[in-house]
């Protein structure tokens, strides 16, 4: 379970590389100049769902948080304060995960257990841990939420498949050697013969993390790079229901894939229990959370009071950049145009 804190921690460690040194830049060249909003003759830094907050409080919290995290911490705190309702489902499993942690931490440094998890938490930004997994699962769901409303473009899918390995994986042959062929002539005959796919995953099989459950990988999209790269381009392919020829992968062996969900609705279908968006998110695709963040704050409104230092400091820490309407691209051919037209009727 510890592994599930080092895995949120290096998404904050990659954001403090974006963010460098500048959350001093920004410090010392906003302070006092901040433009926009007042209360009580105080410039308000931002405002979200009818909150203001001023540049005392937000540099005071700046000061006193994580330094160089410091920024992007409070920001993405304020989006997912606003823009995700803390559930009574989201406690439990906050409470549950907050329980395992520490027993872990309990089992690895004994009576010392406190001080070790004390010093790694630190490194979120948060001083009390069930607040920081409540705060975690509103990140995720936030990530869940935008894989949700961009399925087309993400090509989410929904996969399962059947692995037949190499004779010799330390060195496999050019092409499949006849004993690989007979086992997978018994995956096509088995198919052929009426055998559901999932059925045909139990029996032929040799992946063992997932024969047992019908060849289930779970939900993918384009962006799933730790997945074998021949795997994931058959897959991305396929529509609802289909099931792709033989795939050779270099490292694995030979796949037959099947999609079993295509679109919204069947993926919803298929994971009545679950959310599969956020197993997308959390096993998948972990690349979507600056994106979905940034989207989040559009949508619930968070306004930056004009200070646009700040706003632009924040979207280079996320790596968002903004595409340039075409309508300016137009606009600029035409006025080169018109210049070029003047200069040769001058010439």
């Amino acid at each position: 379970m510890s592994d599930f804190l080092k895995k949120n921690w290096f998404v904050m460690l990659v954001i403090c590389v974006f963010t460098g040194i500048s959350i001093f830049y920004i410090y010392d060249t906003n302070k006092g100049k901040l433009q926009g909003k007042t209360v009580n003759g105080e410039d308000v830094v931002y405002s979200i769902t009818g909150k203001d907050v001023t540049a005392s409080q937000f540099y005071d919290d700046l000061y006193t948080s994580n330094g160089q995290q410091a920024m992007i911490q409070l920001f993405e705190k304020a989006v997912v304060e606003a823009g995700v309702p803390t559930t009574d489902s989201i406690k439990d499993t906050a409470k549950a995960q907050t329980e395992a942690i520490i027993a872990n931490f309990q089992n690895n440094y004994g009576s010392a257990w406190e001080t070790y998890l004390n010093s790694a938490l630190k490194e979120t930004g948060f001083s009390d841990l069930e607040t920081y997994m409540i705060f975690q699962q509103k990140m995720n769901q936030v990530s869940a939420d935008y894989a949700k409303e961009h399925f087309d473009e993400l090509k989410i899918r929904q996969i399962s498949y059947i692995l037949i390995q190499y004779e010799n994986a330390d060195q496999p042959a050019a092409e499949a050697t006849e004993n690989e062929k007979a086992r997978m002539k018994a995956v096509d005959d088995a198919l052929v013969n009426g055998t559901n796919f999932a059925d045909a995953a139990v029996q032929f099989s040799e992946d063992s993390s997932s024969a047992s459950s019908g060849g289930v990988l779970g939900v993918i999209d384009k962006n799933s790079s730790s997945l074998d790269s021949s795997f994931l381009e058959a897959a991305l392919a396929l529509k609802e229901g289909e099931i792709s020829d033989w795939v050779h992968s270099d490292n694995f062996g030979y796949f037959r894939i099947m999609c079993t969900a295509a679109t919204p609705e069947t993926l919803a279908a298929n994971n009545a229990d679950n959310d599969p968006y956020l197993q997308l998110t959390s096993q998948y695709d972990t690349t979507l959370t600056n994106k979905a963040i940034w989207a989040k704050a559009q949508q619930i409104g968070f306004d930056f009071k004009g200070n646009a230092d700040l706003e632009q400091q924040i979207k280079d820490a996320l790596g968002i950049i903004e595409e340039t309407p075409a309508d300016s691209t137009t606009d600029t051919t035409t006025d080169t145009t018109e210049k070029t037209d003047t200069t040769e009727s001058n010439n």
